[in-house]
């Protein structure tokens, strides 16, 4: 990938994803990242601890296996891992990685072997997001704020907890399908 798409991508990412979502070219350091605190909620200290982890899953990614594109979001301690990668070998080896960092308590694999993502194609999945986020929104019934909306490779993955009805859940799932031709699918891991 070109030094001009990786700084493409750190900022399209930046954009559309919630601060818990790492591509793994995105290092920011040996200290660098949240930590948590014991702050005035425990929802802060759950996304403070969920962007660390986040952070922790990525700097594995970019020691161990090198060569791939990833999208790495934490729900929960719950660990999404999108993007691509060179090999099946690599596929397994990521996730047996990221399976071994401390606090990971489940990880959907959802890497594909191909060629990583270009700036075009990371584009068309920040775009995505939003309008999906923005699609969440306006359904009666959803609670969007406790819904994280991820795209890789125009595959939309929506994690979370207590969204709102099933029904209405179903329904924005079906309206974020028809929104864009280009969407290969809409993973819903919420409450998983």
């Amino acid at each position: 990938m070109k030094t001009n798409n990786i700084f493409q991508k750190l900022i399209l990412v930046g954009i559309a994803f919630s601060a818990t979502v790492y591509p793994a070219f995105a290092h920011t350091g040996a200290s660098g990242g949240s930590k948590s605190t014991q702050n005035t909620s425990s929802g802060i200290t759950k996304i403070s601890n969920d962007q660390s982890l986040a952070h922790n899953v990525n700097n594995v990614l970019i020691a161990q296996i090198p060569g791939g594109s990833y999208t790495v979001a934490s729900y929960n301690s719950k660990i999404l891992l999108a993007g691509q990668v060179p090999t099946e070998k690599d596929k397994s080896n990521a996730e047996k990685a990221v399976y071994k960092t401390h606090g990971v308590k489940k990880v959907w694999n959802y890497l594909t072997v191909g060629p990583n993502e270009d700036g075009s194609d990371i584009s068309k999945d920040a775009y995505l997001t939003s309008a999906a986020k923005a699609r969440l929104i306006a359904q009666k019934g959803v609670n969007a704020n406790n819904i994280k909306v991820v795209t890789s490779d125009k595959v939309i993955y929506l994690l979370g907890n207590n969204p709102g009805k099933p029904a209405q859940i179903k329904a924005a799932i079906e309206d974020i399908k028809e929104m864009d031709d280009t969407i290969k699918g809409v993973v819903n891991l919420i409450g998983k």
